[in-house]
């Protein structure tokens, strides 16, 4: 019994983790030297790209722009305001899909109510199928993406995107989590 409790609380442990995480994943141009990369400034004006139905925050822009920029220098990039002069440039998209999930799944419960006696039934019983059970689940998946690109060349070079399920509480705007997901997603650069 012990040992079922231990495993019970270390899968809803690593579910947990996944589930502030989300799904990243990253690709990167294989014929590109990242060790020759020193600066590095934004793709445009604008380095947001917005897809989706939802307005994004102000405040979240800036946020993910603050933590792009924080996780670059600590690695030993140093920022340029001049596009130009760098090596090169980030851009980040952000988004939400709304979603449904519907899911129909055979109810035993209610098929064997008629089991529900004390002896045996009066009619005999006529084995039928069980009556479905549809659930039908809405959700939004918000999206986190950045892309870096080599200026010399003007092509995309790396592209880090990150996937979750929001929550209400972010969907209202009281839980942000931008910043911690934008360095999830920036783990990955440079590439090894």
């Amino acid at each position: 019994m012990k040992t079922i409790s231990i495993w019970i609380a270390g899968t809803a442990l690593a579910l947990s983790a996944c589930a502030t995480t989300g799904n990243i994943t990253t690709d990167f141009d294989q014929s590109q030297n990242f060790t020759e990369y020193k600066t590095f400034a934004w793709a445009g004006e604008s380095p947001m790209v917005v897809f989706g139905d939802r307005l994004v925050p102000p405040i979240i822009s800036a946020q993910v722009e603050r933590a792009i920029r924080e996780d670059l220098t600590a690695k030993g990039y140093r920022f340029t305001e001049n596009v130009a002069d760098a090596d090169f440039a980030v851009s980040f998209t952000i988004g939400t899909r709304d979603g449904t999930d519907i899911r129909q799944t055979p109810d035993f419960f209610w098929a064997e109510r008629a089991r529900w006696n004390w002896g045996n039934a009066y009619f005999p019983r006529i084995p039928t199928m069980p009556p479905m059970r549809t659930e039908v689940r809405e959700y939004t998946q918000g999206t986190l993406s950045v892309d870096v690109y080599d200026v010399e060349r003007r092509t995309p070079v790396w592209h880090g995107v990150g996937e979750r399920n929001l929550t209400r509480s972010e969907l209202r705007g009281e839980t942000n989590t931008a910043a911690e997901d934008t360095k999830a997603i920036l783990a990955g650069f440079p590439p090894n």
